[in-house]
């Protein structure tokens, strides 16, 4: 009993922390893409914090959808980074639509990069997590 629960935290442990990076990198990317193509002065760890909200909330709704992927033998490299293409636009489309944030004109300001960042995103998820697997 302790061993397969020692087994399913280091399990949990490993895909938390290759979700982390994964977020972490498309936060960075979003905050770096929208300080550098802005020309208003922005604060970057501003960016950088508002696009981890982001991140996450996409994130949440990768993960079902990658376990189902995963079942069906689809967890490789291009599934991934097509999850978080789609996913990344999907989820811009759906908060711009709505109107949830002050200035849409950030976040929806081009569908395009947002969704390049998301499908790198993924593919950090993706590629940290199989380096954890094989450790």
């Amino acid at each position: 009993m302790t061993e397969t629960l020692f087994r399913v935290a280091g399990t949990m442990g490993r895909t938390l922390f290759a979700l982390l990076a994964g977020i972490a990198s498309g936060a960075l990317l979003v905050a770096a893409y929208l300080y550098i193509s802005n020309s208003e002065p922005l604060v970057f760890e501003g960016l950088f914090e508002i696009a981890l909200l982001y991140g996450a909330a996409i994130a949440v709704i990768c993960v079902p959808v990658w376990l189902a992927l995963a079942r069906m033998h689809w967890d490789r490299a291009p599934a991934a980074a097509a999850l978080g293409f789609a996913a990344t636009a999907l989820f811009l489309g759906f908060t711009y639509t709505a109107g949830s944030h002050d200035r849409p004109d950030l976040m929806a300001y081009s569908f395009l990069p947002y969704s390049l960042c998301g499908a790198v995103a993924a593919l950090v998820t993706w590629g940290v997590g199989k380096l954890l697997q094989q450790a």
